[in-house]
């Protein structure tokens, strides 16, 4: 079995309290993107790969299918290898949309032996991102980003540029304080916003603290900011987003300084 995975970026991320589990409360607008990881999947001894020699006890995949047999009572005999294209420690949520593609492929090729409830809870135990990619098109976040509704399908292009950074979501969420708390502006107007490709109402806090702790991520935003573009962070970086296309300035000013460049679409998911 052959899969795509696509990336996501977080159009806005609003963080309105802590929690009592550790976790910190947000609002976020999720949309999933044209950028994918083609994994392929088949039967045999238990193995997740990847093309850039990720150990497996530190994938995700391989966690949530060793959480997937513990729930079904038996080791799950499948091989998963995954050609990763989407950066890792960007921000675009690769690794939790291999969980979400992987799970939903797997238990097809098990017939069926898990309720998507039951997936999306293996999901969410590996990461709080996961279970919008059983959805994917445009959904509104919250709590720690699980509680999904869908939004109406945006229809945009943008360009994602990435430093070669990793960022940590760990270490920016650790820098969090409640001077960083907010209620996020009227979605419905967001939106009317953003489907006339205007960002205005948009923000990121975690953009904002990433920026400090990452100085490649903070210039990728003033380049782009001088160029008279809005930019924007997507979850806790390193990518850095804006509506619209490749311009042969940020083009050329990305290959200079080494930087990635993608332009996607907005990608209707599931």
């Amino acid at each position: 079995m052959r899969v795509l995975s696509p990336a996501k970026i977080n159009l806005g991320l609003w963080i309105t309290g802590r929690r009592p589990d550790g976790y910190h409360n947000i609002v976020t607008i999720f949309q999933t993107v044209d950028l994918f990881d083609e994994i392929h999947i088949e039967e045999g001894p238990f193995d997740v790969r990847t093309n850039i020699n990720i150990p497996k006890e530190e994938n995700l995949v391989y966690r949530a299918l060793l959480e997937f047999g513990r729930v079904v009572g038996k080791e799950v005999e499948v091989s998963v290898y995954i050609n990763k294209r989407i950066p890792l420690g960007s921000g675009l949520g690769g690794g939790s949309s291999n969980v979400a593609t992987v799970l939903k492929a797997v238990n097809e090729m098990l017939g069926r032996p898990l309720s998507e409830e039951e997936l999306l809870k293996i999901a969410l135990s590996v990461s709080s991102d996961a279970p919008f990619f059983f959805l994917g098109g445009t959904a509104l976040g919250s709590g720690r980003g699980e509680i999904l509704k869908p939004l109406k399908t945006l229809d945009l292009t943008f360009t994602l540029v990435i430093p070669n950074v990793v960022s940590s979501t760990s270490r920016v969420y650790s820098l969090v304080r409640e001077n960083h708390f907010s209620q996020p502006p009227d979605i419905d107007l967001v939106l009317e916003h953003l489907m006339n490709g205007n960002p205005d109402l948009l923000g990121n806090v975690l953009g904002d603290i990433a920026c400090d702790l990452y100085p490649e991520i903070g210039e990728v935003v003033r380049f782009l900011e001088f160029l008279g573009i809005k930019p924007l962070v997507t979850g806790t970086g390193s990518g850095v987003f804006y509506i619209g296309g490749v311009t042969p300035e940020v083009e050329r000013g990305s290959r200079l300084r080494g930087w990635k460049v993608f332009e996607v679409r907005s990608w209707p998911g599931a």
